[in-house]
């Protein structure tokens, strides 16, 4: 049997770094008081990694456009309609539109995110929320205020910290 040796010449290290991310945690509480203290309980130093915990009225359009993107999945292919996530105070047909009348090769339509606005000089950048929607879509994510997103400062927080952290809150990985 002939073996073969491959030989990588690397230039700096960022050539052998191929997973970065960045991540954001979404926890539920009362005050943000009280989620921050519950956060710092088990990762006391977590501004090291993390920005100021918010609240959803903390928030900008596009960190909210980021998590409604992410929370509905719209980076995976769910195989049938009943897996795709439909978001508290909201309903399949709000959150979603058909890719198109023809089934999959399962057999199932596939849908995406509805977008409200494409940027015309990206068709790739599309955003769910926007100007008009924002506050219709914060009082129906959350009517009671008790919802507070951390984000992470830069890519490849400590691994150890956030599966702590999923014991607390919901992880996405935002790739």
């Amino acid at each position: 049997m002939k073996k073969t040796i491959f030989k990588f010449n690397i230039d700096n290290v960022i050539d052998i770094i191929t997973n970065s991310s960045s991540e954001l945690f979404v926890l539920n509480g009362q005050t943000k008081e009280i989620v921050t203290e519950m956060v710092r309980s088990i990762y006391p130093s977590y501004e090291t990694e993390y920005e100021v915990i918010k609240s959803i009225d903390d928030l900008t359009i596009e960190e909210l456009d980021t998590y409604f993107d992410y929370a509905c999945s719209s980076h995976m292919w769910p195989a049938r309609k009943h897996m795709y996530p439909v978001l508290e105070g909201f309903t399949f047909d709000e959150l979603y539109v058909a890719k198109s009348e023809k089934p999959a090769h399962n057999g199932e339509i596939q849908y995406e995110l509805k977008n409200n606005i494409i940027d015309p000089k990206h068709s790739w950048n599309s955003s769910y929320v926007t100007e008009e929607n924002f506050e219709e879509i914060k009082n129906k994510l959350d009517p009671n205020r008790s919802m507070f997103f951390l984000f992470s400062l830069n890519d490849n927080p400590n691994w150890d910290m956030q599966e702590l952290l999923m014991g607390i809150g919901d992880r996405y990985h935002l790739g």
